[in-house]
């Protein structure tokens, strides 16, 4: 499920009249290629993955393809942008609903590692695959990895206020958040996720705090 929808229930426009907007149509067609690309590639990795395997699993003809996308790697970024922009929603929603900071930290981990427990193929394509997929892949990923960062940096700020360290220490939390399910997601354990959230946040944040 890439950005929210669900692969099990894949929309179908038949051909002909459907009665949808263009851009509606667009934004159907785009969704089955996002959820076909994370299906491909946690399949055979990006390396292996073609226009022509994403195209087999979307059921979408090439011309559709290249009217939306410039090439495999244009697809893979908006699929990976299309999924973090869907996981960092969940992530702020789950963190602005509690009340302390301890508790949004541990709550926002939970949102983030449930997703990827319950998406393995996303999972793989935004934690594994994402560093062979070219520049702007990565790029994307320094991005959202900073947005991330910097909802940490705020829970911490609340916690010990001390602006530097609390940049340096939200960044190295998300970074070994990710360096942590990295080896799960690429073996398929991905179902001891979520209950690695309270682990985190005794082992890692409160000596963070007492620094």
């Amino acid at each position: 499920m890439v950005g929210g929808m669900s692969r099990s229930q894949p929309v179908k426009l038949a051909p002909g009249t459907h009665g949808l907007a263009r851009d509606e149509v667009d934004r159907i067609q785009r969704q089955r290629l996002f959820d076909a690309m994370a299906e491909v590639v946690a399949e055979v990795g990006y390396e292996e993955t073609s226009v022509e395997r994403v195209l087999t699993a979307a059921g979408i003809s090439r011309r559709t393809f290249y009217e939306l996308f410039t090439d495999r790697e244009d697809c893979f970024v908006g699929a990976y942008e299309a999924a973090m922009r869907h996981v960092f929603k969940l992530v702020t929603d789950a963190y602005l609903d509690c009340a302390t900071p301890e508790r949004r930290i541990e709550e926002a981990l939970k949102a983030f590692l449930g997703y990827c427990a319950e998406n393995p193929s996303v999972a793989r394509m935004c934690i594994v695959e994402v560093f062979a997929a070219g520049a702007r892949a990565r790029e994307k990923r320094a991005e959202f990895m900073s947005r991330f960062a910097a909802l940490m940096q705020h829970a911490l700020g609340e916690m010990r206020g001390d602006e530097q360290l609390d940049r340096l220490a939200a960044q190295a939390l998300v970074g070994g958040v990710h360096e942590v399910i990295y080896g799960p997601i690429d073996r398929g354990d991905v179902a001891e996720l979520p209950g690695l959230a309270a682990e985190i946040v005794s082992s890692q944040i409160a000596p963070l705090v007492e620094v």
